[in-house]
């Protein structure tokens, strides 16, 4: 796919990319060792993922830049966040991108106490999407780090979750993470259909197991 480098094939092609990020995020994942010692932490896991991620691009498909935790401004100069990862454009436009919230989920705490932790999922980082918090087009991600690697458990705590939450997360009708429309085949890819205060926003979600924790 040829790029003309400009925000203009950022915002008119953006979409046929998505599957690319998707691919790269969960096959990079295959061979990541998260860091889980002295204590996990989705932070440490995902400032440690980035570099993985980029060592693991191929500049023949991956037309984009990957960043962790970079600024995001207004253009009044206010903070707005601090997405986990983005991926940008080779253009000058920063203020097209693709986010990745990512969230640790299936954990158990000192005690032994298990908890899904799937409300934080939705409340501390879903919502950045829905709220406007985080834009950058019609398209956003979400990455939950599976502790206890039971992705399917997850995926059905986070549904659970997301149909509690069904009417300020802006979805009508039956709230469910659907099969991903683009990645139909995996079972780590889903995704959720919004209808925010700038129009409509589609959330790919992946889900990648921790397979060392234990």
């Amino acid at each position: 796919m040829a790029t003309d480098g400009n925000a203009g094939f950022w915002r008119r092609d953006f979409k046929k990319l998505i599957p690319v990020i998707l691919d790269l995020i969960i096959e990079s994942w295959k061979t990541f060792t998260p860091p889980i010692k002295p204590k996990i932490d989705e932070d440490r896991i995902t400032r440690k993922f980035c570099p993985h991620l980029r060592a693991h691009k191929d500049r023949s498909i991956h037309f984009f830049k990957i960043w962790s935790q970079p600024e995001l401004l207004s253009r009044e100069g206010r903070l707005t966040g601090k997405p986990d990862l983005i991926f940008s454009p080779f253009s000058n436009d920063e203020e097209h991108y693709f986010a990745f919230e990512c969230k640790l989920l299936n954990k158990a705490d000192k005690r032994g106490v298990w908890s899904s932790l799937s409300g934080k999922y939705i409340d501390d980082g879903l919502m950045r999407y829905i709220s406007g918090q985080y834009s950058g087009g019609k398209n956003g991600g979400m990455i939950g780090y599976v502790v206890d690697g039971d992705t399917a458990k997850a995926v059905k705590c986070v549904n659970d979750a997301i149909e509690k939450r069904k009417a300020k997360l802006g979805i009508s009708g039956t709230a469910e993470l659907r099969h991903s429309s683009i990645r139909p085949e995996c079972q780590q890819t889903k995704e959720t259909k919004h209808l925010t205060k700038n129009g409509r926003f589609t959330v790919h979600h992946i889900f990648l197991p921790i397979t060392n924790y234990n």
